[in-house]
């Protein structure tokens, strides 16, 4: 794979992957935490920013996680897990669970759900999705679920670019 500079001033990397992380992350994406219970009730979630639409008819969408990742068994074996967009105001909770607690991949006593989902109150949106198929690229999985209930909110998104968070309700359109 070739990196070519553009026109201006470009970024100086020590590592090819260093570069092509660099690049993929000008790309702005939403924030979202995706969760789902396990059967001894514990709730599994992770901050997710591969999110996207796939299809309307089937209402599919599509989140990616890495092959390796501990928290892929629980994902791939589930029957139904839960989407929600963060709203601006939510950028801790995307940290909290950005990274695997210490104590585990779970969390008790978790108070919204939405069609026996977990969801976090407050978000901008919320997808619940039965596991519709999977797809193992690379070194990581593209997780595809369909839509079975969905619900939107008039909270402004969290975004994510470059590494760090912004605030939706600053966007102004062209």
């Amino acid at each position: 794979m070739a990196r070519h500079p553009a026109a201006g001033k470009t970024a100086i990397h020590r590592d090819t992957k260093t570069a092509l992380r660099s690049a993929l992350g000008r790309f702005t994406t939403g924030v979202t935490i995706i969760a789902t219970e396990a059967t001894d009730g514990h709730v599994h979630c992770m901050t997710v920013n591969s999110f996207a639409s796939l299809s309307l008819d089937p209402p599919l969408v599509l989140w990616t996680l890495r092959s390796r990742s501990a928290r892929y068994s629980t994902f791939s074996h589930s029957k139904i897990f839960s989407v929600s967009v963060l709203a601006e105001s939510q950028v801790e909770l995307a940290r909290k669970h950005a990274t695997p607690p210490a104590s585990g991949f779970a969390e008790r006593n978790w108070k919204a759900f939405l069609c026996g989902c977990p969801i976090i109150d407050g978000a901008s949106a919320h997808f619940i999705c039965k596991n519709y198929t999977e797809i193992t690229k690379g070194d990581h999985v593209i997780l595809i679920g369909e839509i079975v209930e969905y619900a939107e909110y008039d909270h402004s998104p969290l975004l994510f670019m470059s590494g760090k968070y912004f605030s939706g309700s600053s966007l102004k359109p062209l």
